[in-house]
Formats: C-alpha cells, sequence, structure tokens
C-alpha cells in the first residue's frame, strides 16, 4: 500500500462549510461511541465490540438527523478509528507497557480528517477532480500520477488548508541489485554519517525557525482570548510548524529513497530514541527527527526487498574496526586507533563498526582514508 497526498485547490465555502461539518458529526459519533465503551464496562463490566456500534447507527441516525449529511461508510471509520485505538490499547497492556495510553475524547483540534473507506462507491476520481458523496466536486493538485488501484480517500485539515490523502494498492517493486551495503551513524552535528565517509548535514529547521516562532507566539500572547485577531495569529504560528515538519518529511522521504535505490544492505543502531529525547539533547534530538526518517527508510526498504539490520548502539563510537577499544570524550572528533594505526573521523570509523556488527565486511575503498 501506498499514499498520495495532494492540495485540495481553493474550495469553495460551502465546500469548506460541509468538510467542518463532516468533522464535527465524526468526531462527535467518536466521542459518543468511547463514552459508551466506557460505561458499559463501569457499569456492567460488557466490552462493546465496532459490530455492536455500527449495528446502531441506523437507529442513532433516527434520532441524529443531522448524520444523514454524511456518506454512511464515513461514519463506520470513524468507529472503526476507535476500535483500532482500543484494540492497539489492549496490545500496549498485554505486552505490559508502562505507558499503555487509554484512548482519549477528541477536542476540535485533535480530529482533522475523516476517510471515505470504497473507490466509485463514495468517491470517484475523473483527471484532477475528485467527486465525494454527500460533499460534492472539488479541484486537486495532481502534481503526480497515482500509480495504482485506488483504496481509500482522505480528506484532511491542515492549519487552514485541505488535502486529500489516497490511499493505493500497488504492486511491490523490486529495485535491482547494486551489490553494496553501507553502515549508518546518526547524529547530531551531521544528521548521519555512512561507511563510505559521506557525511550528510543537519539542517536544523526547527532551529532555522526558531527565532520567527518566538515572534509569532509573542504577538498570539498579546492578543485577547477569543479574539478574531488571536485566531488570525495562531493560525500564523501553526503554519510555521507546519512547514518544519513538511521540510523534515521532505528530507526524510528523498533521503531514505536515495539510500534504498543504492545499497542493498543497510545497517543502523537499535536506538531507543524515545529515551534519548528525554535528556539533556532533548530539543537537538527532535530537532533532527531520526525517529521520522528510520520510519520511512524502513518501510521503503521492505517494499524495495532491500535488508535493513539494526545492531546494538552500544560502544560503537568507542570501537575500532579491527575490534579493540579506544575510548574517547565528546569533544574528541578523530579515531585514532594505537593497536592497528587506523585514523579517520570518529563518525565515520562509528559507521563503519555498524556494517562490521550487521555482518558485513567493509570494501578496502572505505577503509583508505586517514586524517
Amino acid at each position: 500500500m501506498k499514499a498520495f497526498k495532494f492540495k485540495i485547490k481553493r474550495p469553495t465555502k460551502v465546500i469548506i462549510a460541509k468538510f467542518e461539518q463532516h468533522l464535527l458529526l465524526c468526531r462527535e459519533l467518536y466521542n459518543s461511541a468511547l463514552r459508551e465503551r466506557i460505561d458499559a464496562y463501569k457499569l456492567n463490566q460488557i466490552s462493546i465490540t465496532y459490530q455492536d456500534q455500527q449495528n446502531q447507527l441506523p437507529e442513532i441516525k433516527l434520532i441524529r438527523e443531522d448524520l444523514n449529511c454524511v456518506y454512511s461508510q464515513v461514519l463506520q471509520d470513524a468507529l472503526k478509528r476507535l476500535d483500532k485505538t482500543f484494540k492497539a490499547f489492549f496490545s500496549r497492556v498485554k505486552k505490559g507497557e508502562s505507558k499503555v495510553g487509554f484512548p482519549r475524547f477528541k477536542g476540535k483540534n485533535r480530529y482533522d480528517s475523516f476517510t471515505f473507506p470504497q473507490a466509485n462507491g463514495c468517491f470517484r476520481l475523473e483527471g484532477n477532480t475528485l467527486h465525494l458523496s454527500k460533499i460534492g466536486k472539488v479541484k486537486i493538485h495532481l502534481s503526480q500520477n497515482i500509480l495504482g488501484k485506488v483504496k481509500t480517500c482522505t480528506i484532511k485539515k491542515e492549519v487552514d488548508s485541505w488535502y486529500v490523502i489516497f490511499t493505493v494498492e500497488t504492486e511491490r517493486e523490486i529495485l535491482p541489485k547494486t551489490h553494496k551495503s553501507v553502515g549508518i551513524d546518526a547524529g547530531i552535528e551531521n544528521f548521519m554519517t555512512l561507511s563510505n565517509g559521506e557525511q550528510i548535514p543537519n539542517f536544523k529547521y526547527f532551529e532555522i525557525s526558531q527565532k520567527e516562532l518566538r515572534r509569532k507566539q509573542r504577538s498570539v500572547a498579546r492578543k485577547k482570548k477569543g479574539s478574531a485577531s488571536r485566531k488570525k495569529a495562531v493560525i500564523k504560528l501553526k503554519k510555521i510548524h507546519a512547514k518544519i515538519k513538511n521540510q523534515r518529511n521532505d528530507f526524510a522521504h528523498k533521503l531514505s529513497t536515495r539510500l534504498v535505490k543504492e545499497f542493498d544492505v543497510i545497517a543502523i543502531e537499535d536506538l531507543n530514541i524515545k529515551g534519548m529525547s528525554r535528556g539533556i539533547l532533548s530539543k537537538q534530538i527532535h530537532d533532527v527527527s531520526w525517529g521520522n526518517f528510520y520510519q520511512k527508510l524502513e518501510y521503503k526498504a521492505e517494499c524495495a526487498d532491500r535488508k535493513l539490520i539494526k545492531v546494538n548502539p552500544n560502544g560503537t563510537s568507542q570501537t575500532c574496526i579491527c575490534g579493540e577499544t579506544v575510548k574517547k570524550d565528546l569533544s574528541v572528533r578523530h579515531h585514532h586507533c594505537l593497536s592497528c594505526g587506523y585514523k579517520n573521523h570518529r563518525d565515520i570509523v562509528s559507521s563503519q563498526v555498524i556494517l562490521q556488527r550487521a555482518g558485513h565486511t567493509l570494501l578496502a575503498s572505505t577503509k583508505a582514508v586517514g586524517l
């Protein structure tokens, strides 16, 4: 499965009102269904299933006539979301995780999308025109061709813009073998260092926008709560956060695609990113967004039949490729092994050790650089 995201071209006020109405009604149904599940278990120790709640929809629509403005399968999808949330919660409980995260009620800004689950029946795409049941026609910026069979269509609000996301069933694209492997050392000074000596810079998107963010945050703080001017200031602030998010996603997509095309085997550290983000470098770790990148790299490697290997990260920066321990603190940026004489940048050596731990020998050309 693959997702394609496109911006909706200048939707009319009528269309926007219908989008907002769909979000409101789906959110109310979600919260009502959650309340029903909680009360049923607290009062009677009864577990209510998705099927139970789906079967009640016709009766609910007789009482709440405004729900008839929303296509029935869109309402069913809202109930499915809740069911998935409960299944994920029980899965975390079963695994014994410390933070299980019981399903929460959705506030206005916490429910930002609704989904049409079937093509042709409730939505249809003709060129750059999208026909949505009980909403109407909208134009979309079709920036690329959709390859495969469209399965679902999601309408999503981001700040003050609307997007459509198509989930598409595609054939698995097996890339030709390159007979090359690479180790990757994630960092903060550089986003990552490859075992072939390439260092990919950290663009620090959040840090670059920090001055502008502070200015917009002060502007919001000075405005009266509930005023129109405050709402406008909040939108401007959200747009900066959205820009940072888009920059990170674009960078992660392009880099992960490139690595998957170039290498048959990719070795990375099995990092506890959540744990690391709670330390003194939390702001820098959030800014580099390793989790976002690794998530994209993992699913792209799987789709392309590439091998992604996670190795134990302990001691990769304190070990030489010959196996000897070479202790150094963070201020020491160059590696020099007295045992074998190997010299190189510490991050390059770390990435080479990561590749070795994955069970792949280094090419002579990757060892040759001495600093």
